[in-house]
């Protein structure tokens, strides 16, 4: 007798057990439950995709943002073109100068991860073989990296080797022939079309434009296309600023002393002007 009560017991009890499982509040909880994980993972899985997204990782360290970044205001920094004119041989005072210069540009006025590239002219303006050194998108110095995702010594090694390249090319200037033409406008007109993200140039140079297009020396160019090759540099607004650390040739029949001359204010129309020197 007492096992049959017992199991009895047992039988109502699982009853009772099954009935509060299937009740209206049971499954209103049970639902509630399932809803908050599927919540939580979904929430987990998107900031997870937001920080991946907005760290930066090698080759050049620079930073992609997705489309919710974008919509809150994270700012992607651009490219900066270093452009060097290397149709001219230029004093090694000069090249010491510009390039103290452009370091010191590079550590305290270029934005934070802004990607760099080094160009040198081609030796004429329909040449479109531009000599291109990077490109670089780094913190600039290894202590300025983030330890949670960057290898400070790598970064410092990359910041090393965009100054070495850049005292490469420099060094490779003193005592070169001087080229045929010099295709500045040219120049800086292929880099904006190639790249959306340019936006901004600095450039070691006379400021001597020579080509068919226009040239300084003679005051003569294809006065018909001049303005179609300038506004491929300045006027679709891409470009914000122009840098320039302006090598004095003493030419003063042809070279102005301050810059932007007469010439570039026309042809850059809108966009801004710094000297370096």
């Amino acid at each position: 007798m007492t096992d049959v009560r017992h199991a009895g017991d047992r039988h109502n009890y699982k009853e009772q057990v099954d009935t509060t499982r299937l009740t209206p509040w049971g499954v209103a909880i049970a639902i509630l439950v399932i809803l908050g994980s599927v919540a939580f993972l979904v929430l987990t899985a998107r900031v997870v995709s937001y920080t991946d997204d907005l760290k930066v990782h090698p080759p050049d360290y620079c930073p992609t943002g997705t489309p919710p970044q974008l919509k809150e205001g994270f700012t992607i920094p651009g490219h900066t073109a270093i452009i060097i004119d290397t149709s001219n041989e230029i004093p090694e005072e000069d090249m010491v100068l510009a390039f103290q210069k452009l370091v010191t540009w590079t550590r305290e006025s270029a934005p934070f991860l802004q990607r760099l590239t080094i160009f040198g002219l081609p030796e004429s303006g329909n040449n479109q073989n531009i000599q291109k050194y990077g490109p670089w998108c780094i913190p600039k110095e290894g202590e300025d990296a983030d330890p949670i995702y960057e290898n400070r010594v790598f970064v410092e090694a990359q910041f090393r080797k965009f100054l070495d390249t850049l005292n490469i090319v420099f060094h490779d200037l003193v005592g070169r022939t001087e080229a045929d033409q010099s295709p500045i406008i040219e120049t800086m007109a292929d880099l904006v079309r190639s790249s959306d993200s340019l936006d901004s140039i600095v450039l070691v140079s006379d400021m001597l434009q020579h080509t068919p297009l226009w040239s300084h020396y003679t005051m003569e160019g294809d006065t018909l296309s001049i303005r179609s090759v300038c506004d491929g540099a300045a006027g679709a607004g891409q470009l914000k600023t122009i840098y320039v650390y302006y090598i004095n040739r003493g030419l003063t029949e042809i070279q102005a002393l301050d810059w932007p001359d007469a010439w570039w204010q026309r042809c850059l129309g809108d966009v801004s002007t710094e000297m370096l020197n």
